[in-house]
Parts: structure tokens; sequence; C-alpha cells
């Protein structure tokens, strides 16, 4: 007699809808937040860049029955392919907040429904591993994890979830909300909107970091939240669950505690970047056009002549040669003729946390 598995419990994740002045964070963990992202606006203003950390990222997460037919060679050019759209995608998003700003100082940013659905088009463009067409999702939304469980949305696709997201947006524009707790909302309540096939996540971790440039609380896209979370996925998932049922403090506090602890790995990273690069431009200092060449790695991980002229008052194409011969500099492994600092890419590559837990099998990294 063979006896038939049980039934896998679902769960029902129902949008979070706060009031305009709500609050999540806990005073504490606001306070310990606020602190450690002034400390890190500190840190950065060493850079001329602020999303110089802003880099490609490769998804580890292989899903074989999407990749396992695809050549070896197409599929390393599809991924790193996918990490530069994901990069590219996110300055483009964090640079339009700044052109709001600007644009409409004393009023908070917001992406429109419309410009959401075209940034995450842009976001998962040629993902190998994401097969669903980008924009607001056309079927309702399941996630079921490797240990079984399912967890459903109830906001069904089209006009449903078109209103949902209208009301996101007016939420996000009038909000009274502070501005940390202002992010932890805008973040979850999207979250568990669930409006795209794939990438929720990462979508709401960059909306969320986003929003934290746009309340001048980080100068530019600068958390590593896609590691965090994927190495503190139980503890983010059950604070998600637990904003679905109205505890809204569970999910302020690790926010929080996510901003706090990626905020602290930055400044670390930064003070180790500042040591590296000044050591670099100390094995040069008899060499003004060697060492402006390197000063110029404040603003960007790599460099080459056609970048560098008319940012430095020297001719640059010597420069690189000297620094290239003393191994100072080394060639670029994916861009022709640009020149790269192999322990300061490291740096910039670091990831803040392994990833060690689970992975959903259903659409929500």
């Amino acid at each position: 007699m063979t006896v038939a598995p049980p039934a896998a419990a679902v769960r029902r994740v129902h949008p979070v809808v706060p009031p305009l002045d709500a609050e999540a964070v806990p005073v504490i963990a606001r306070h310990v937040a606020l602190d450690t992202l002034a400390e890190l606006r500190r840190a950065a203003a060493f850079f001329d860049n602020p999303d110089l950390f802003h880099r490609p990222r490769f998804r580890t997460k292989m899903w074989l029955k999407h990749v396992g037919a695809m050549d070896p060679e197409h599929l390393t050019e599809r991924i790193a392919a996918a990490a530069e759209n994901r990069a590219a995608a996110g300055l483009l998003a964090v640079h339009s907040v700044r052109e709001e700003l600007r644009e409409h100082p004393g009023e908070r940013p917001c992406f429109t429904p419309d410009s959401l659905a075209e940034l995450h088009r842009l976001l998962i463009a040629d993902d190998p591993n994401i097969v669903a067409p980008g924009g607001f999702r056309r079927t309702r939304s399941e996630v079921r994890w490797a240990d079984g469980q399912i967890h459903t949305v109830p906001v069904a696709p089209g006009a449903e979830l078109r209103d949902h997201m209208e009301r996101w947006y007016q939420w996000g524009t009038r909000t009274a909300s502070p501005p940390l707790d202002a992010a932890a909302f805008v973040m979850v309540r999207l979250l568990t909107i669930h409006p795209f096939a794939d990438a929720n996540g990462r979508m709401g971790r960059l909306i969320g970091q986003c929003d934290l440039v746009a309340a001048g609380l980080m100068p530019g896209l600068l958390l590593d939240l896609d590691s965090w979370v994927h190495a503190h996925r139980d503890l983010h998932d059950t604070a998600l669950v637990a904003a679905s049922d109205g505890d809204w403090n569970r999910w302020g506090e690790v926010f929080a505690q996510a901003v706090t602890e990626t905020a602290r790995h930055r400044i670390a990273s930064i003070a180790t970047y500042r040591g590296l690069l000044h050591e670099a431009i100390g094995q040069v200092e008899d060499d003004p056009a060697a060492a402006a060449v390197l000063d110029r790695l404040r603003a960007t991980p790599a460099v080459s002549a056609d970048w560098l002229r008319g940012r430095i008052p020297h001719d640059p194409e010597p420069a690189l040669d000297r620094l290239r011969s003393r191994g100072v500099l080394t060639p670029h492994p994916r861009l022709p003729g640009a020149l790269i600092h192999p322990e300061l890419i490291a740096v910039l590559d670091a990831p803040c946390c392994p990833s060690k837990e689970r992975q959903p099998v259903g659409g929500h990294a």
C-alpha cells in the first residue's frame, strides 16, 4: 500500500497596506541604523562616484530546467550580460531618483507603475534563469519553497494588480512616515503585492535602496542587500509573512538590521579600498601622471586612455603603460583597452555575506 505524502500547506500572503504615517522600525533599531548610515555617508565622501560599489552581480542559483541544454560558452555570455544589465538597471533607477529630486525639490520621488514595469524588464534582460516576460505578471502568483511550503499572493493579475500598484505609488508620493520606515514599507508592500513573475526580491531591494537615496540617508547604491537576504533567507521571509499578518514591527526590525549590517560592511570595505588606493599611489609618488591615473579610481573601477583624457592634466597613455609595466594595473578581463587594480576590484566585488540558506523554487528572489 502506497501512502500519499501529506499535501503542502498553503499560506496566503496579503499585501501590506499601511496608513500614510505608519511606523515599522523599533526606536532603538532606527537610531542604530540611522547612526550607521550617517557614518557610511562620511566614509563614502572619499569617492567621486557614490555608486562605485554597485557592481554586476552574477546570480549563483541556476535552474537546470532553463539552462541545462545551453551551450556552456553561450550560457557564460548570457550570465555575464544579465549581470551587466542588472547593474545598468540599478544605475538608471538611482539616476532617475536624483533627477526627480533636482526637478521637484521637496517632493518624494517614487516610481510610477509603468516606470517600475519598464525597470523590471531592464533588470531581468538576458537572464537565462527567467523565462517569463518582463513587466507585471499575467498569472496568479505562487512561491513553492524547497521545504514544501507554498505561499500564494491573492492579488489577481490585470486590473486588481494595477490598482494595488497605483495605490503603492500614491502612498509612496504622499507618505509622512519617517524616512527609514517609509523605505521599509515601500519594499515590503511591493514584495507582498508580488507584481512580477520573477525577480520581485531584486526589485524590492533596489527600490528600497533608491528610497534611502531619495531620503538623503545614502549618497548612492552602497548596500549589498542581495547577499544579506540570501544569507538570512529564513529571517527575512518570516518577517515578510509576519508583516502581511499585520506585525509590521517585526519586518521593520529585520529591515533595519539588514541596513545596519550591510552599511557596516560597506564602511569597512571603503576603509580597505581607501588604504589600498593610498598604498598604490604611494608606490608612484615620484610619477605625478601615474598618481593622477590611480586617483581616478575613486570614481571608476577601471580606467582607459579614452576615459582619462580630459580628466587628468597629463597624456594618459604613457602613464598607463608605466603602471602596467610595473604591475600596478592589469588588463580588464572583459573590456579591451581598460585596466584595473586587481586588489581594488576584489574589494568592490566582495559580497556582504556568503549565501548559505535555502533558495526559493518559485519566482521570489
